[in-house]
């Protein structure tokens, strides 16, 4: 009989507690019948982003124990958020540049190490396409882009997005080291280090779309065009980007320039033999 009667005030015991714990989450879904949590803890985020998870639940009335980790991931849900996101969210659609062959890569004869040269003429049987233009430039394609070969050792770049410079190395590298054009490491290391920019193409994304509108008035002197609301991207700010031509042909003639007066001026009691390794 006396455990009958703890059987029976256990129960009971249990039935209350069981009680307690249903009202306090009825209680919490009648708060929220209307509004779900994750709407109300993303209104009070978006009037204060600087709340953490004790006080969203304090001002939401949610036990801090029983919600901490679901109002932390929604806070974190919210940061994520496009519209919600710090600092300027770019994509690059497209990356262009340049580089240089050395002269006795592109040209038939031999190098100055005595290899032979002249492997543009085994370009096109290694997946390089030649062209009917008359410069008789040659052209070489895949997923990363496509490369533009010229007699003078110039080498266009056009990589596709998602574009960075690595991907352009990379696209250098598929052209030229992998189909077995340029053999010697030292020759494309100084292929790669030859990599300037050209153009590019940023997109700024601001979530709604904007009145067409083109700004082309810092394009011959800055080499910057931009373009808001285009078809192409009409809830986007658009950046082109391009290199002047008139501050390439000035970087060059620097460079030739400075070629000259380097040869002009060099002692030629110092020159040493190339076939010897010399250490300072």
């Amino acid at each position: 009989m006396t455990f009958l009667v703890r059987r029976l005030k256990t129960s009971a015991s249990d039935r209350e507690n069981c009680s307690i714990v249903t009202n306090s989450y009825s209680k919490v879904g009648k708060d929220f019948l209307e509004d779900t949590i994750k709407s109300s803890v993303f209104k009070l985020l978006d009037k204060n982003p600087l709340l953490t998870a004790q006080p969203i639940c304090k001002i939401l009335g949610l036990p801090y124990r029983d919600y901490q980790n679901y109002v932390s991931k929604l806070r974190s849900e919210w940061r994520f958020l496009p519209k919600n996101e710090r600092g300027s969210k770019c994509s690059l659609h497209g990356w262009r540049g340049w580089c240089y062959l050395p002269i006795s890569f592109s040209n038939s004869g031999k190098s100055d190490n005595g290899a032979p040269g002249g492997i543009r003429t085994r370009a096109v049987d290694v997946g390089w396409l030649a062209s009917r233009a008359r410069n008789r430039w040659l052209l070489w394609k895949d997923r990363l882009g496509r490369l533009q070969w010229f007699e003078t050792g110039r080498v266009n770049l056009y990589v596709r997005k998602p574009a960075n410079l690595g991907r352009a190395y990379q696209l250098i590298c598929n052209g030229f080291s992998f189909t077995g054009l340029i053999t010697d490491i030292k020759v494309l290391e100084l292929v790669l280090s030859s990599v300037r920019f050209k153009g590019a193409h940023y997109v700024f994304p601001v979530g709604q779309r904007l009145p067409k509108l083109t700004i082309d008035l810092f394009q011959k002197s800055n080499g910057i065009i931009i373009k808001v609301g285009d078809t192409t991207h009409p809830d986007s700010l658009e950046v082109l980007a391009t290199y002047p031509d008139w501050a390439e042909r000035n970087e060059r003639t620097l460079e030739q320039l400075n070629d000259i007066l380097k040869r002009l001026f060099e002692p030629q009691g110092l020159q040493l033999k190339k076939d010897v390794d010399y250490v300072a």
